[in-house]
């Protein structure tokens, strides 16, 4: 009688074929996992060299995971026991770029403790990033490593590497590769409760999803993996035993209160509306995102993965962790056409994992064709296989682009040396992202962080909503923007005019303009080259010898969110 129609857990003889057939394959010694993870570690960090990221400046969100991360190191270091909100408020006055609310806060403490082991640096938190790539092919290679073998398990952790979309989450400071690591092991750990029955593992797959959901909302993905890996693992019994609810109560104590507080601000940050036509828009170009990060051999692999784990299924000969696979790939690939946030690449990695062990597995059966095929005269059909599969994506991970080199890095050191001693504030002015670039960089080479107040041109100077969607310059002549600065004696001004595949604010031109109609009062005192353009450092005179009004630039640059109404 098939376990299921017992409604009971796994007989021993039972676990035998669960985890498909894992005790044909060697165990696992400490010598193989640190040659593997030191082969990964070396292909994620050539990937980051590759893309110039350790010279490069932080942009778009990238910068504010950074300073958010910091803003976390710096409470934890110097004002632990004060107020979270207050010193939140502050550091957010200092650097206007914390996005705890829009995303979820535990990402960056995990950011903050890694700051307080090794560094602040630009480094540093590169190695982080390194370190969670890492750590979730090594986990592809170990689950796919039970059922395909090391050459399939060990393509499908180097192929993880090298998309392209992983490549870019590596090279920079985002939180899509650690939801794809936390996905993984959410998916684990619910291959093991349809695999034993065990509330242990439910609970531990609650946990772990809203651990998930605590750092990006799209994590919600995985509230859809329990129903789906159901389905297709055929384990309807598990449906009447109470632990298979325990992730409800789980989620909704840890992370149900944090949604309700933040939902509106998440919302507001979505690109599209809840339609059918963005439906359709999004699974026509995920599909093509798909297939531009993994390219169709892999794909092909991949669905030959799905077929098998669905057969095994259908014959009673149930593999638990492919069938959870399954429901993880499908979970994600549903929610991101359904939610309307955007449509990225990056949004695709939480469904990589599953994919690539599915396509492990599809390697496995390919290789076993060949053999029947051939009579078993083909040697090394797993490897070939391998082999094909980790050479049909080196072109796709060629074509990763650099990271554009800004200048602000070069420029935030030499900002403190001219600084007035008591009026410590410079004016960030630049379109898109090359005004989150400065403040990430200015926030990292603060000496005395937070001392530095940066106003940001689109406070000051411009309006909108979220990430200025809405922009719009506040002023029409150029003497009303300088009065503008003058107002707040702000004595510094960072500029760059230029940031590429940014929409032009307006407010940059009427800087430049104010720079050169009122050359006498702004003088030139720096000058970095960089890309399209250069930055330059402008010192207000007038406004050099004046004092610092804090509480005006406090509640100029106040997080909207935590002010007052």
């Amino acid at each position: 009688m098939d376990v299921r129609e017992r409604g009971g857990t796994p007989t021993a003889q039972s676990r035998v074929s669960k985890f498909a057939e894992k005790a044909d394959r060697p165990s696992l010694r400490l010598g193989e996992l640190a040659v593997v993870t030191l082969a990964i570690a070396t292909l994620a960090v050539a990937l980051q060299l590759k893309s110039h990221c350790y010279a490069a400046d932080l942009s778009e969100d990238e910068a504010s995971h950074y300073v958010s991360g910091l803003a976390i190191h710096d409470y934890l270091l110097s004002s632990l026991g004060s107020s979270p909100i207050a010193f939140i408020k502050s550091f957010h006055g200092h650097y206007p770029l914390i996005g705890i609310g829009h995303w979820g806060p535990l990402y960056y403490f995990v950011e903050a403790v890694w700051m307080l082991v090794f560094s602040t640096s630009l480094a540093s938190v590169l190695a982080l990033s390194a370190t969670v790539t890492t750590a979730t092919a090594l986990g592809i290679y170990l689950l796919a490593r039970r059922s395909a073998g090391r050459g399939p398990a060990f393509a499908s952790a180097c192929i993880f590497v090298m998309a392209p979309l992983v490549v870019s989450g590596t090279s920079d400071v985002m939180l899509d590769i650690p939801i794809a690591l936390l996905c993984l092991g959410a998916m684990y750990a619910y291959a093991l409760y349809v695999e034993t029955g065990r509330a242990r593992h439910s609970v531990i797959f609650g946990l772990a999803a809203s651990a998930a959901m605590l750092i990006k909302g799209n994590a919600a993905c995985l509230a859809l993996l329990p129903p789906l890996a159901i389905l297709f693992a055929r384990r309807f019994d598990l449906l009447k035993k109470p632990s298979f609810w325990l992730p409800l109560p789980i989620a909704a104590v840890l992370v149900g209160p944090w949604y309700v507080l933040t939902y509106g601000q998440v919302a507001a940050g979505f690109r599209y509306q809840w339609s059918w036509q963005y439906v359709v828009t999004a699974v026509t170009s995920n599909s093509a995102i798909l297939i531009s990060s993994v390219g169709p051999v892999v794909l092909a692999a991949a669905v030959l993965g799905i077929h098998t784990a669905i057969a095994r299924a259908w014959t009673h000969r149930p593999a638990p962790l492919q069938s959870v696979a399954c429901g993880l790939l499908a979970a994600v690939w549903i929610f991101q056409s359904i939610v309307p946030a955007a449509i990225q690449d990056r949004y695709l990695a939480p469904l990589l994992p599953p994919l690539l062990i599915l396509a492990a597995d599809g390697i496995g059966r390919a290789a076993i064709w060949l053999k029947q095929r051939f009579e078993n005269r083909v040697q090394g059909a797993e490897i070939g296989v391998s082999l094909l599969l980790l050479l049909s994506v080196i072109p796709f991970a060629a074509t990763v682009p650099v990271k554009p080199t800004l200048g602000f890095m070069i420029a935030a050191p030499e900002v403190w040396h001219r600084l007035p001693p008591d009026n410590h504030a410079v004016l960030a002015v630049s379109n898109g992202a090359g005004e989150g670039a400065a403040i990430a960089a200015l926030a990292m080479y603060d000496p005395r962080r937070p001392s530095l107040f940066v106003v940001r041109g689109s406070r000051l100077l411009g309006g909108g909503g979220y990430n200025n969607a809405d922009y719009r310059p506040r002023f029409d002549t150029v003497e009303q923007v300088m009065a503008a600065i003058d107002d707040y004696a702000i004595p510094l001004v960072l500029f760059h005019p230029d940031f590429p595949h940014s929409s032009p604010w307006l407010h940059t031109t009427q800087v430049a303009d104010a720079a050169h109609l009122a050359a006498p009062r702004w003088a030139e005192i720096l000058r970095v080259p960089s890309i399209d353009s250069e930055i330059r450092l402008y010192r207000i005179h007038g406004n050099d010898d004046q004092r610092l009004d804090a509480k005006r630039l406090m509640a100029l640059s106040a997080p909207k969110a935590l002010s007052a109404p």
